[in-house]
């Protein structure tokens, strides 16, 4: 019987739905109103119980939540369905084929949902639609060939969805087309020409290869994003002939090559937007452009029919050969008679002339470099172990190694320099401290470890391998692995404005006292002249970031429940211990709190803005109070990131429904104010509590909503917000999720004064009850 019934139940659907079209039919509602009831009926979740007021009783559907309706064409008698506008209403479910039936439809925003399945190709029949919307949702696939049907369309957005596949090229021939958003998806392919008058497009975050286009883009774009994709190849100048110069363009991570084109567009524009291409180069780059020799091959002078003087003279095109017999030589005269003019020659010889004095200047600045690093290389040769062995990074390109040059010790005869000068003055440290710590120091830099408990000699980091973490816009970080197996970060911070040696060890030396299980904890400095490493306790497991979620209404990778109520109760202790000690992290976000081997949370990147600016501004007790006060290129790196580094200083992308770049950890009064406040932390933990909570990002008007209690009012509602693949873990479990949802909005509360306390939230959260067993948080 159980088969025969399986069997049965498409039929039973296929007739049920007929039914459903005959009884609408028969109560009068439209055909508009009738498929838009097939929408309803393909939504598994509607949590907001956003399409209760959508009743097959009504006669028409323009009542009804979310729906518009005009009349079509001059015909004021009746009205037709013209806009569906559903979105953040957390629906989940797919979108059904009957939509693209409805005549006339022009706008359809459904951004922000839970809708998965892919892009029905009959919804593109919909011919009169002119906004689409369908942003932030689990949408996969392929973008059909068929959208070029859409010869109306204004606006695209498909952004933050899975949708994989080629650009249709008829994408690029839709001309009404001038906002177009494909940003985060998996598209691949080479990036299509055309687009000639869009204004906006955001194309940045994908799998797009091959080169760059010469016919892209025409004089109406304002703003173009292709940046984090894997295009290569050199930048051609024709690329940037029909853009206008005041675009805002961002090229950044991406494989390009070569020399940055001149372009008044290119000099507009800010060096971030050329930042994660290596091999670029030009003003806007840190990279030189290797100098071509002007002076070109010089002839055979050895012929015995010319002269020295004359051989290196070019013969033009055309003149009459002429022979000088031996033992005499061409004249001046004779040479132009056969058609070589004096200004000619002229013109010749300043040029060559000029071109080996450039090429004289190149051979001047290379032996002034060498001869700066000839007593380095001499010593280095003795210490034959030292230097060989010194430090070394694995490229992700070629697997080989690459020695740095900031470790390298000089001999006994050269002069200290002025960083490590400052040794004779008074230590503002106390004896005993200075007596646990342990300094190498050599005429170069000086290696200090501020723990106490690790000594770390500078020989044994020579020899370490140093493997490259990631790159951000003011350091680099790497994994250094000791020849005992014994394993580091290191960030290597390039750009630095603390001159003095004791200034830069103060402040690390604060950082270091704040010791804690939560907190990733620094074991020492080398200060070198140009350079300066900070070297921390490596934590495996990478950062909340990338165990977190992949795309904008996705699961994590299958963090259990216990785990994430770990890392949370893990990151309320570390920041409760920082503000008890009267410090504010400021810059609180998933890439920096890193996991370790047994998921217990540690919170990094603290005080990583003052280190790398040398801000002076607090000093004494306070010396530490303010990092991560102002949100600069440092203090927006993530810390130990695996993946891939965000732009530090990325412009953000325009969007449909709000324009600005504050990053949704950051607390909404913290753009009015430069003094970092202990609730910049709290709103930023409760965001990223939610975030574990329900496994995807959390918008603003969930926070708001949420804030005022219009979202959690009871446990089935906590149930339903909650990420699917915890749903069967938190059964039985219900209080705990509750107050857990809780907990996250009153941190997350737009005004600050309405927020708990850290110390508040802590202890609101380790009484929420866990299976496993507290990790010891000691001082």
């Amino acid at each position: 019987m159980s088969f025969l019934s399986v069997q049965l139940h498409p039929w039973w659907r296929i007739l049920a739905h007929g039914i459903l079209l005959l009884a609408v039919q028969s109560f009068g509602l439209n055909t508009d109103g009738v498929l838009l009831l097939s929408f309803k009926y393909s939504i598994l979740s509607d949590p907001l119980s956003v399409l209760q007021s959508w009743n097959h009783r009504d006669q028409t559907p323009c009542s009804w939540n979310g729906v518009t309706c005009g009349s079509p064409g001059t015909d004021n008698t009746y009205s037709r369905v013209t806009g569906l506008s559903l979105p953040n209403c957390q629906l989940l479910g797919t979108i059904p084929a009957n939509l693209g039936m409805i005549q006339h439809l022009h706008n359809l925003d459904l951004s922000n949902n839970s809708l998965n399945g892919s892009l029905p190709v009959s919804l593109l029949n919909a011919t009169h639609l002119r906004f689409l919307d369908l942003s932030s949702n689990m949408i996969s696939g392929q973008l059909p060939e068929t959208i070029g049907r859409l010869q109306n369309l204004e606006l695209l957005n498909l952004s933050d969805n899975v949708l994989a596949g080629t650009l249709p090229s008829t994408l690029t021939a839709l001309h009404k087309l001038t906002v177009v958003y494909l940003k985060k998806n998996n598209f691949s392919g080479d990036l299509p020409g055309g687009f000639q008058n869009v204004q906006v497009l955001d194309l940045s975050s994908n799998l797009l290869n091959g080169s760059l286009p010469q016919d892209f883009g025409g004089n109406n774009l304002h703003y173009l994003n292709i940046s984090r994709n894997k295009l290569s190849g050199l930048i051609p100048q024709e690329f940037v002939n029909e853009i206008p110069s005041n675009t805002t363009i961002d090229l950044s991570f991406n494989n390009l090559t070569g020399e940055i084109p001149e372009s008044s567009l290119f000099l507009n524009q800010e060096r971030s937007a050329f930042a994660g291409n290596p091999h670029l180069c030009g003003h806007l780059t840190r990279n030189q452009c290797p100098i071509p020799s002007p002076v070109s091959p010089l002839p055979d002078i050895s012929a015995p029919t010319s002269s020295p003087a004359i051989a290196a003279v070019p013969k033009i095109v055309g003149s009459s050969p002429t022979t000088t017999p031996p033992g005499e030589t061409a004249t001046v005269s004779e040479e132009y008679e056969g058609g070589l003019r004096p200004g000619t020659i002229v013109g010749i010889i300043v040029g060559d002339i000029a071109g080996v004095a450039v090429l004289g200047m190149v051979i001047f600045y290379v032996y002034h470099c060498l001869k700066k690093r000839r007593h380095a290389e001499t010593n280095i040769k003795k210490e034959a172990n030292v230097a060989k062995d010194s430090w070394s990074s694995s490229s992700s390109e070629s697997g080989g190694f690459t020695r740095w040059a900031c470790l390298h010790k000089r001999g006994e005869n050269e002069e200290d320099s002025d960083s490590t000068s400052t040794d004779n003055e008074a230590d503002p440290l106390d004896h005993s401290q200075r007596h646990a710590d342990h300094h190498v120091q050599n005429k170069e830099g000086t290696l200090v470890t501020v723990d106490g408990e690790k000594e770390l000699e500078l020989e044994t980091l020579l020899k370490a391998s140093a493997y490259i973490l990631g790159a951000t816009g003011s350091s680099i970080m790497y994994k250094a692995v000791l020849e005992d197996g014994t394993s580091f970060a290191v960030r290597r911070i390039s750009e630095n404005h603390v001159e003095k040696f004791r200034d830069f060890e103060t402040q690390v030396r604060v950082i270091a006292k704040l010791v804690h299980p939560n907190l990733v904890r620094i074991r020492g400095f080398y200060w070198g002249v140009d350079e300066k490493l900070i070297i921390y306790d490596f934590v495996p497991n990478g950062s909340l970031a990338n165990a977190r979620y992949r795309k904008a209404g996705s699961s994590p990778c299958h963090l259990p429940w216990e785990a994430r109520l770990r890392i949370a109760k893990g990151v309320a202790r570390g920041l409760s211990f920082l503000h008890d000690k009267k410090h504010v992290h400021g810059n609180l976000k998933p890439s920096n709190i890193l996991l370790g081997s047994d998921m217990e949370p540690r919170i990094g990147d603290f005080g990583l803005e003052r280190l790398v600016t040398g801000d002076t501004s607090y000093k004494g007790g306070g010396s530490a109070r303010n990092f991560g006060s102002k949100r600069s290129i440092a203090s927006r790196d993530s810390f130990q990131d695996f993946g891939p580094a965000p732009s530090p200083s990325q412009r953000p992308s325009p969007s449909p429904s709000s324009i600005g770049g504050l990053s949704p950890y950051y607390a909404p009064e913290s753009l009015r104010s430069l003094k970092p406040n202990p609730k910049w932390d709290v709103y930023a933990f409760g965001v990223i509590l939610l975030e574990l909570l329900t496994g995807k990002a959390v918008v603003a008007d969930e926070l708001d909503q949420g804030s005022n209690g219009l979202l959690v009012e009871d446990k089935s509602r906590a149930m339903r917000m909650a990420d699917v693949a915890i749903r069967a873990e938190v059964e039985g479990k219900e209080d705990a999720l509750l107050a857990c949802f809780k907990l996250g909005y009153s941190c997350a509360f737009h005004a600050p004064q309405k927020r708990p306390t850290m110390k508040e939230a802590l202890q609101v959260i380790e009484k929420i009850p866990s299976s496993t067993p507290p990790y010891p948080h000691g001082h």
